[in-house]
């Protein structure tokens, strides 16, 4: 980031009723299947004979429930003193993304998930952005983050860049945005194997809000010098420390008080990713984030030319 300083389902199950001459309906008849009295006549004796047999079970098509996995933490959960998450490998945001941290740490967590994406593939092709400040960090990345005064975006830009992404691939997994969390219980998804994307700052400075403008939609634009995001991934509280995939430092560990204080300041803002490469199913719409009309880089590119060529 900046260098920024300043710079943010139940199938039915049918009752087939069948009737015909010489034949008793049949059917379920409290839950049980019922015997077909098939009855005939012998032409001979005029005496009728009846064979019993019986219906065997109807075919249901299984039905199948979206993936989802429950995030919450259970009642009267205590973590573990510490816990680190192995595997989760820092990607470093320069030179191609000098202010692009918040997809990069996106990336990071993707990438421990099994899905091999590009930081810049995704910045390109899935990430909201908006270069000219027409709306704030909530709905796209404000400037360009290929450039050192690109300034950020807040964790719902980085939500619907996973969902783009995901969407492109008919993948079942999908981010949950667990900002407003108290930074402890964050070490529930640590130890449920969930690296966290965070909000943070560079080399750890404590900032406040120093820059509030009001954007051309109207609402207003905050923001923090130095942001920064990271990818938190284990914790020790006997040490004080914190694990954090850190697209500038590496992998590294940081203070836990003072992370925690940053976390705070930074409006206690937190994304984790349900679900991974493996996991079986489809695409599952969201209409919330699909009201956010910020499009990415490629995708404004592309509207462009077709606009173009129409004309």
């Amino acid at each position: 980031m900046l260098r920024k300083s300043p710079c943010i389902a139940a199938a039915l199950l049918m009752t087939s009723l069948l009737s015909s001459c010489g034949s008793e309906t049949v059917g379920r008849q409290n839950s049980e299947f019922v015997v077909v009295q098939n009855t005939t006549t012998d032409p001979v004796t005029e005496t009728k004979t009846t064979e019993a047999s019986t219906v065997p079970p109807e075919t249901v098509p299984p039905t199948t429930e979206p993936f989802s996995m429950d995030v919450s933490i259970p009642e009267n959960y205590e973590p573990p003193s510490s816990y680190v998450i192995e595997g989760v490998e820092a990607i470093m945001q320069e030179p191609e993304l000098p202010t692009g941290c918040e997809v990069t740490a996106l990336a990071e967590v993707l990438n421990f998930h099994g899905f091999k994406i590009d930081k810049v593939e995704l910045c390109d092709g899935f990430m909201p952005i908006d270069y000219n400040g027409a709306v704030n960090m909530d709905y796209a990345y404000i400037g360009d983050p290929k450039l050192n005064n690109g300034f950020g975006c807040n964790a719902p830009v980085i939500m619907k860049t996973a969902y783009e992404y995901f969407e492109s691939i008919n993948s079942p997994a999908y981010a949950v945005d667990l900002t407003g969390t108290e930074f402890r219980d964050l070490f529930y998804q640590i130890c449920e194997g969930r690296p966290v994307v965070v909000w943070s700052t560079i080399a750890q400075v404590e900032s406040i809000s120093h820059y509030i403008w009001t954007a051309a939609n109207g609402e207003d634009m905050i923001f923090n010098d130095y942001q920064h995001c990271v990818a938190l991934y284990g914790y020790d509280t006997e040490q004080g420390i914190v694990y954090v995939a850190d697209p500038l430092e590496g992998n590294t560990t940081y203070d836990m008080e003072r992370f925690e204080r940053i976390y705070n300041n930074m409006f206690k803002q937190a994304i984790v990713i349900c679900g991974d490469s493996e996991t079986e199913g489809e695409f599952r719409r969201d209409p919330e984030i699909e009201g956010n009309k910020v499009w990415s880089r490629k995708a404004q590119l592309e509207n462009a030319s077709s606009e173009e060529a129409s004309e």
